[in-house]
């Protein structure tokens, strides 16, 4: 995963987004126009049409492989960025990704800034977005 590393600067937030759904893309999207930086997102399979966004580096973990692998991906990502100068900002894209960090809160928290209901209302349904200092203060 070396090449992260030459996509993430030192700076407030690196999004990581669960899921490969039309919200994660857009949030992604939107986090690049407003903010410059790069989603990472975490998923089961890569869309053709995805493969070549700009805003968003995939990694692939197979739904197959259980939550625990998924865990512990989440794990190595954050420990390798382990860098005081940035906020890992998860964001669960669907359903089946929200009751997984809600069923691992605890853990994730130690690394995870995790996005509260109110965002991934906006994320999922497209409310009006907050300035991102709000999101993360």
């Amino acid at each position: 995963m070396e090449y992260i590393m030459n996509d993430v600067l030192s700076g407030a937030i690196v999004p990581v987004l669960l899921g490969v759904t039309h919200e994660a893309s857009e949030t992604a999207h939107r986090m690049y126009r407003r903010h410059g930086v790069i989603s990472h997102v975490f998923c089961d399979r890569i869309p053709l049409a995805s493969r070549l966004s700009l805003c968003m580096k995939f990694h692939r973990i197979p739904q197959t492989a259980g939550e625990q692998l998924l865990l512990q991906a989440l794990a190595d990502f954050a420990d390798q960025l382990g860098n005081g100068d940035l906020i890992l900002y998860l964001i669960p894209c669907n359903e089946h990704y929200t009751k997984l960090v809600w069923d691992h809160v605890d853990e994730l928290e130690r690394r995870f800034v995790i996005a509260d209901r109110a965002e991934m209302d906006r994320v999922w349904f497209g409310a009006t977005d907050a300035p991102l200092e709000e999101v993360t203060a």
